[in-house]
């Protein structure tokens, strides 16, 4: 139970509130919660609610009062002798909760925990929605409580202000006193705040302005003068600005960027900055190109006026290590800019620091540092007083300066889409109205990286009568990263600004750099995979890697084996591409792209190969194309890990150039296995006659080379396609011939495995008997060779025979621990099929809630994994439960897509079985039609099976 008497009198039970629309029954649980704790006396709520003119059946008509609140659910309110008393445990009150924060808050400004103060004022003040008892009518006690707590509201407020202002963040208090000021217009010290802080976040002629209207409320309410604060306040601002007159007032920054799109996010949280944290120092950081110093300008050309007395601006070249401001150079230029006559310019450095810091005491400049090249380098130019910002811009992160300073990076990043072609709209004019799939497609070319943008915008606006998607064909022809410059200006070109930076890395840097460049994709990277192209340790690299960061190169973000995981711009891999192949011999680069693809090889974690799926696909590509052995190496080394839960189509495309690749090469038993692999996935993607095919080049291979595992498991392979095209009768004697021959090599797993299929067979005709026989024998099998997987699939084969023998708890023990097994092993797919089988109980034993979710999460991962049969397997299970809970219309639309995804992968079985299920659905819905087309559709099939549906 909640009661909150700031604002109007709410009473709120379980988050819902409680209404209390009678006025007097408003002001009785007023009083009695002003009382609380205490006994107030009949007489006392006589006098409070009535006064002098008290009904006939007073006591009666109180007493009734009172029932009607307990009927609310105030469980608190007991009779005592004399009278009544509300108790508040279990319950809280807004307005001791107030008063508890605020004290709380007060501490720890008086300890110095500002921070934490102003969390705990804003928490106290939030309580606050109007003035106390807004709605409740008057009385004694009532009026003398409002008093009270409304005294209370506006001098917490000013401790709330005297914090902030502790912290430098006058704009914010300025914002807020003023919806105060509404509520209390004759509240002097609130004035005085409000005055102050405007003054000190650098709008003295508001401040001014504020005074003048204390001046004309207290004249025209109370026919007074403004206090001595205010007099104070005014005359002091008064006489700086008679000072600022005479003192010199820099205006250094340059132009600002005619054309400026974008970066919403980023300004506002500069500007969140400067008026919050005034003394901090703002660090505008990220990779060459993306616009530091036009983002900078173009802020600080929004904000000049918060800095009236000035702007300094100086670019450090802090890239050009040859043209490199030092900071004695720009402190002179500082204090000279700053009103210091020239003979009274020191010499020495500190001298200088020493003179900018006197001359900034008391103003509120901005100074723009622009190019850092570190924090050396910025140190001395940091203004540290209050009212000043450093705003710096720099390739590096300049991490150093946190040691020291407030200190805020603000990373910018590419820009988006639609602001890339505003960007280019703004330069280069309406016809990007007409071409808007180009500009789509030059923004994209670009990498929407700023200056690259700028580059191709200018050239367009320079040829006026070319077409955009004229141009975007040119960038391809001739390559982006040579085509985006401009001819009249060498430095505007997107390759000299990233030599900048290249050139400012170490040598070691450097090459770890060209490396990069040469990752096939050029996807994200780790730091053992540039380990392994560099041969070194993964300290090493990750050395190597944090100097890149540091420069703005790359950039980092996490991943899903919860390693670093680096990223290149696209314009820097071309440019890293052109840095290897101009500096590095070709063995060189053939080596470490080698030594990259051995290590994908040894890849044995599931995440860590969800992270690098797109690398290994494209180093198998790079392979095949030039003639490497990893081409069928790297996809067989990974075949397991693949099977387990990645991007089917694309794990087919890997095995389909292995195969490729590896006939090209003369490698018989390599082409066998790929054939094999490429069968395997295929039959998860429900293309079971490709499927099939596949199994029987692998076939015919390995018994070309007189191979008996090879033999065996590619039979157990066509076998288990013929199963899943319900050709059972083929399956039997595919499965027992590859039983045999592998039991006579002695390949015990190979022999669990088969044993488990040959239960499936057995299962779908009936012969449960047998099924469970050969279950028996691969479980111990699995157990024997440690094979979880395959633990894992014989649990779930047993459970569906449990299930058929209606033994359902049983069944639900069995697949959870599949589930366990297949989590640990990391095997999506078989999670799934877990899953749907949970689900599948889980509605005979009548827990639908519970089932619906399995459902739903196994179709996800089914999704997700590119798994058609299982998908084809959850939509018609999902059909059926949605048909047990009524839910016709979504039973029928999983049906039909059941149908769907069942007929276009060849699965005649799980097609006859959605017929059956969806013709029984038809009569349960009394169409007698549909339902007899859809039952003899079922039975047609399951007469060319040869199995009773």
């Amino acid at each position: 139970m909640e009661f909150r008497i700031l604002g109007a009198l709410e009473l709120w039970h379980d988050g819902s509130r409680v209404p209390l629309t009678a006025p007097k029954q408003r002001a009785l649980l007023a009083i009695l919660l002003i009382r609380a704790g205490r006994t107030v006396s009949v007489e006392r709520l006589v006098d409070e609610l009535w006064g002098t003119a008290p009904p006939a059946s007073v006591e009666s008509t109180l007493h009734s009062l009172i029932s009607r609140l307990r009927g609310k659910g105030v469980a608190g309110l007991v009779r005592e002798p004399g009278g009544y008393r509300l108790g508040l445990e279990g319950t809280t009150l807004d307005a001791q909760d107030f008063e508890r924060l605020a004290a709380l808050a007060r501490k720890l400004a008086e300890a110095g925990h500002l921070e934490q103060a102003v969390r705990g004022f804003q928490e106290a003040l939030g309580l606050w929605r109007a003035g106390a008892l807004a709605d409740v009518p008057e009385s004694p006690l009532i009026a003398a409580e409002r008093l009270r707590l409304d005294g209370l509201r506006p001098a917490v407020f000013e401790e709330y202000a005297d914090t902030l202002g502790r912290l430098g963040r006058h704009a914010l208090i300025a914002g807020e006193v003023r919806g105060l000021l509404a509520e209390h217009p004759l509240r002097e010290s609130l004035w005085s705040r409000l005055i102050s802080a405007l003054d000190r976040s650098g709008q003295p002629r508001e401040a001014l302005a504020a005074y003048d209207e204390a001046r004309r409320v207290l004249a025209e309410e109370l026919g007074l003068d403004p206090g001595p604060e205010l007099r104070r306040l005014q005359a002091g601002i008064l006489q700086r600005e008679e000072e600022r007159g005479n003192t010199p007032v820099p205006r250094q920054l340059p132009p600002d960027l005619a054309g400026f799109a974008g970066r919403g996010a980023a300004l506002r949280e500069l500007t969140a900055l400067a008026e919050t944290r005034l003394e901090a120092v703002a660090v505008i950081s990220g990779m060459p190109g993306v616009g530091k110093s036009a983002f900078a300008v173009h802020w600080a050309h929004r904000m000049a006026e918060r800095f009236p007395d000035g702007q300094l601006f100086i670019d450090l070249r802090g890239h050009r290590p040859e043209e490199a401001i030092t900071s004695r150079e720009a402190l002179d230029r500082f204090v000279r800019a700053l009103g210091l006559p020239p003979e009274q310019v020191p010499t020495g450095e500190d001298e200088l620091a020493a003179a900018y810091r006197r001359l900034l005491a008391d103003r509120r400049v901005l100074v723009l540092l622009d190019n850092a090249a570190d924090s050396a380098q910025v140190q001395p130019l940091l203004p540290g007083t209050e009212g000043c910002l450093a705003l710096v811009t720099s390739r590096s992160r300049l991490s150093g300066l946190a040691l020291y300073h407030a200190t805020r990076t603000i990373d910018l990043d590419i820009m988006t889409a639609a602001d890339s072609a505003a960007l280019l709209s703004a330069v280069i004019g309406p016809r990007c109205e007409s071409e808007p799939a180009a500009v789509a497609e030059l923004a994209r070319q670009c990498g929407h990286l700023p200056l690259a943008l700028r580059i191709a915008a200018a050239h367009l606006a320079d040829h006026p009568h070319r077409r955009i998607g004229t141009y975007v064909a040119d960038l391809t022809e001739r390559g982006r990263l040579g085509a985006l410059h401009l001819g009249d200006a060498p430095s505007a070109a997107v390759s000299a600004t990233f030599d900048l930076s290249y050139r400012a890395l170490a040598e070691a840097d450097r090459i770890a750099f060209r490396c990069l460049g040469l990752i096939p994709g050029g996807g994200g990277f780790t730091a053992r995979a540039l380990a392994a192209m560099l041969d070194v340790s993964a300290a090493e690299a990750r050395a190597r890697l944090d100097a890149l960061r540091a420069g703005s190169l790359i950039h980092t973000r996490g991943s899903q084996s919860y390693e670093e995981r680096h990223h290149l711009h696209d314009l820097l891999f071309d440019y890293a591409r052109h840095r290897a192949e101009t500096e590095d011999d070709e063995a060189v680069r053939e080596q470490a792209v080698r030594r990259l693809l051995e290590w994908y090889r040894t890849i044995d974690d599931p995440l860590v190969l969800q992270d690098e799926y797109e690398n290994v696909l494209a180093a198998t590509r790079h392979a095949a194309a030039h003639h490497l052995d990893a081409a069928w190496r790297l996809p067989a080394a990974l075949a397991p890990l693949l099977r387990l839960r990645h991007c089917l189509d694309g794990t087919a495309e890997l095995h389909a150039l292995a195969a490729s690749a590896a006939e090209r090469a003369g490698e018989h038993l390599q082409a066998a296995v790929a054939h094999n692999n490429l069968g395997a996935t295929l039959e998860y993607l429900g293309r079971y006659p490709e499927a099939l095919t596949e199994h029987r080049s692998a076939l015919e291979i390995y018994r070309s080379l007189a191979d008996p595992v090879g033999t065996g498991t590619a039979l157990r392979s066509i076998g288990t396609v013929s199963w899943l095209l319900g050709r059972y009768d083929a399956a039997l004697t595919e499965l027992r011939e590859a039983r045999h021959i592998l039991e006579d090599a002695g390949e015990d797993a190979a022999v669990g495995q088969t044993l488990n299929l040959l239960g499936i067979v057995l299962r779908n005709l009936g012969r449960t008997d047998e099924a469970v026989a050969h279950y028996e024998r691969a479980l111990a099998i699995h157990r024997r060779t440690n094979d979880a997987h395959g633990e894992a699939n014989t649990l779930n084969n047993l459970g569906v025979v449990l299930d058929i023998r209606s033994r359902h708890a049983e069944a639900l023990e069995h697949y959870h621990r599949a589930l366990a097994l297949r989590r640990s092993t990391g095997s999506r797919k078989g999670e799934a099929r877990a899953l749907n089988n949970i689900g599948l109980t889980e509605i005979k034993l009548g827990r639908y809630e519970s089932a619906l979710g399995h459902l739903l999460s196994a179709l996800a991962i089914h999704r997700e994994t590119g798994d058609a049969r299982g998908e084809g397997q959850v939509v018609n299970d999902l059909a059926g439960l949605y048909h047990l809970l009524g839910r016709e219309q979504d039973a029928l639309a999983h049906y039909a897509m059941a149908l769907r995804i069942r007929s276009g992968i060849g699965d005649r079985k799980g097609l006859a079985d959605t017929h059956k299920e969806l013709g029984e659905a038809y009569n349960d819905l009394g169409d007698g039609a549909a339902a007899a087309h859809h039952l003899a559709a079922a039975e047609q099939i399951f007469k060319e099976l040869g199995v009773t549906g």
